[in-house]
């Protein structure tokens, strides 16, 4: 009996949605105009690679995950000219676990006062 009842509900099912599928669709005329032309400022006239010329500074800090000692910190200073040649000057070092590079101590028996390195890197646009 659930058979016979399934099918006849799904036989009803398809009928119903044959009788939406076959109804004429009314549609209405629609107007389609066209956008006003979009006014764009002019671009100023800028010679050279660089938009932000100046001086910036920042920090990279590696954590390494695997051994943890052997993380570092890099401080850089770096400037760049309108022109687009940049100089960096960066001054790296192994700060151990913990990024507290203004500390004492050793790290494995070296003496953090006397690690370190100091990086310079120019680039020059053409």
């Amino acid at each position: 009996m659930k058979i016979v009842t399934v099918i006849l509900a799904c036989l009803f099912m398809i009928t119903a949605c044959d009788l939406f599928i076959l109804a004429p669709a009314i549609a209405e005329e629609v107007k389609i105009e066209p956008l006003p032309d979009p006014v764009f400022a002019p671009l100023p006239d800028r010679t050279g690679y660089s938009t932000l010329p100046g001086w910036s500074a920042g920090y990279r800090y590696n954590f390494d995950v695997d051994i943890q000692e052997l993380s570092k910190v890099r401080l850089f200073i770096k400037r760049k000219s309108k022109s687009g040649h940049i100089i960096k000057f960066a001054w790296e070092r192994q700060t151990g676990e913990f990024p507290n590079f203004f500390k004492s101590g050793t790290i494995e028996g070296r003496s953090l006062n006397k690690t370190g390195a100091f990086f310079i890197e120019h680039e020059i646009k053409f």
